[in-house]
């Protein structure tokens, strides 16, 4: 249902991102559906999900009032990366 609303939901988010996530978007983190409410939807203009390497990202862009962001930096080894 959410989907074809164009809503996205996070399922097993650590909290740390969540509460990342609530900054960067806006909106409440809730933890059921019965709870849910307009007010506590974020928004955000694009939402990708990206592999580099073995691990998983969520990349959230376009935020409205972003308060929060996260630099990714990676390199084939500790040296680069310095």
């Amino acid at each position: 249902m959410f989907a074809k609303e164009g809503i996205v939901g996070i399922r097993r988010a650590k909290r740390r991102n969540m509460e990342r996530l609530v900054k960067a978007c806006g909106g409440n983190a809730v933890n059921a559906v019965d709870e849910l409410s307009i007010d506590d939807l974020g928004f955000c203009d694009l939402l990708h999900e990206h592999t580099l390497g073995e691990d998983k990202y969520t990349f959230i862009e376009g935020c409205k009032h972003p308060t929060s962001c996260t630099l990714l930096i990676k390199g084939p080894n500790e040296h680069t990366i310095a």
